[in-house]
């Protein structure tokens, strides 16, 4: 059983499925030719052939192949494999000492033939300096489109849009809110205040994107540029009008006191159990009062909640410890076996689960679908039965089902029960003997044959000898009887 990688460096307006179908139909068709078997297939989006072996997935493919799951990897070019010299001869090396096989299917590379060590470490060469050459010229694309003014971002931030040009431009009505909201932080208000003060004006937004906008330099004209370093960008000053001044933007960055946590909120005794029943979500557990005096309470702090309840964990969980009580005191079946430790309840429900994840991942399974076809895959739950491992196994597996279809069905009532039985099967001698005994019992039962014109009358029968009895014998002896003829 092999494994198939496919790895797709940009997606771009492409779906996923329009990306891999070319990939994977030609590493099928390099499968049938040589007759093995595609057991998993990993595909990756977005992923740069130079990103590390072990932050992809082709790392687990490589332990399957260590650990003998698989006999090897089929990709469908080598640069699709990687485009990383170090990386992709390590990669190489840990599949030829675990006994595995490399196969690119267009390029001709086969890791089992002779001296292919030599052509892969060429190719990994050529792929390498193509993705180099590759990442100059965007770099170059995306330093030429910064001087023009282009903002690069699929969108502009708030308080921004993009005119013809693809340049930002001031929107009066979001960039006024821009300032308010900044000079509000500076006055001391916390993100939920600004987060409600947005949403009032018509704004759809939560507090993590209050606190990005909070963050966001690019209101002091800034734009950051990748640079083909991580973790290193390029910033490019007075890109786009600002909003804000540099004096705006670093009063906006006030940093309240910080409270460190003191654990009363693992007091909490229905932590995630608790949903409010205006809106439906769950309750947090919030702390409020002193930083001396700090107490719990279960609050919902949905933004779209409009009653935003809460109350005290120490009232609620005494509530809910006193209704237990009473219930296991008066016997409540659900209570008590949780007392007693009976878990069938939680089992069956751990049953069903692993059935419903089981159907959805046959359900959802592209894989059965193109092997078993369209009938096929609607009939294949109904047709799964117990692989036989041994001869001894398949016999008794196969007088079972035997049995199972001779076996009339079993009525519900015994009113029901019909009247005809369905006959039994027999085996060869059995039928023999029976076909005996019914002949010999049609024999005994058949009635005479009636005589027939133009056939010969049978004979007479004899007429019956009657026994007389022995004479006594005389003093004179009379003569023989003479013989007549």
């Amino acid at each position: 059983m092999f494994d198939l990688y496919i790895r797709v460096s940009k997606l771009g307006e492409r779906s996923e499925g329009e990306a891999t179908e070319v990939y994977e139909a030609q590493c099928r068709a390099w499968a049938d030719r040589a007759g093995v078997a595609i057991d998993e297939v990993v595909e990756e989006m977005d992923v740069s052939g130079a990103t590390a072996v072990a932050e992809r997935k082709l790392e687990r493919l490589l332990q399957r192949v260590e650990s003998g799951e698989s006999e090897g990897i089929i990709t469908p070019y080598l640069d699709r494999f990687g485009r990383d010299l170090i990386e992709g001869a390590l990669a190489y090396r840990r599949l030829k000492l675990a006994g595995g096989r490399l196969v690119c299917v267009n390029d001709g590379v086969d890791s089992d033939r002779p001296g292919d060590e030599f052509q892969f470490q060429i190719r990994m060469v050529i792929a390498e300096d193509y993705l180099r050459r590759t990442r100059s010229n965007f770099q170059a694309a995306i330093d030429r489109a910064a001087a023009r003014g282009v903002y690069l971002a699929s969108r502009p931030p708030f308080g921004y849009r993009k005119d013809e040009d693809r340049r930002l431009v001031v929107d009066e009505p979001n960039g006024a809110l821009v300032v308010e909201l900044f000079e509000r932080r500076a006055a001391g208000a916390n993100v939920g205040e600004l987060s409600r003060f947005l949403q009032a004006e018509g704004i759809e937004i939560t507090k993590s994107g209050v606190r990005a906008i909070l963050a966001n330099r690019a209101y002091v004209g800034e734009m950051k540029l990748p640079t083909g370093v991580k973790g290193q960008p390029k910033v490019v000053k007075n890109h786009h009008p600002p909003i804000l001044t540099e004096q705006q933007w670093e009063a906006g960055q006030v940093k309240h006191e910080f409270v460190p946590r003191n654990g009363r909120t693992q007091e909490a005794g229905l932590r995630g159990l608790v949903h409010c029943a205006s809106c439906g979500k769950r309750c947090k557990v919030t702390l409020y009062g002193r930083p001396e005096n700090r107490k719990t309470n279960y609050t919902c702090t949905y933004e779209k909640c409009t009653a935003h309840v809460g109350m005290k964990v120490s009232k609620l969980d005494a509530y809910v410890d006193a209704v237990l009580m009473q219930a296991a005191a008066d016997h409540e079946p659900h209570v008590e076996a949780i007392i007693l430790g009976d878990s069938r309840y939680q089992d069956a429900l751990a049953v069903v689960e692993q059935a419903r994840e089981a159907f959805e991942e046959f359900r959802d399974s592209l894989e059965l679908q193109r092997e078993l076809g369209i009938d096929g895959f609607a009939k294949a739950p109904h047709r799964q039965r117990q692989q036989p491992q041994t001869r001894k196994q398949e016999g008794q597996l196969r007088r079972v089902h035997r049995r199972v279809r001779a076996r009339p069905p079993r009525p519900i009532h015994r009113q029901d029960r019909p009247q005809a039985r369905r006959p039994r099967r027999l085996t060869r001698p059995t039928r023999r003997k029976t076909r005996r005994r019914l002949l010999r019992r049609r024999r005994q039962t058949r009635p005479p044959r009636l005589p027939v014109a133009g056939r010969c009358t049978p004979p007479s029968a004899p007429p019956a000898r009657t026994r007389t009895p022995p004479r006594r014998e005389t003093a004179q002896s009379s003569p023989p009887p003479s013989e007549t003829s």
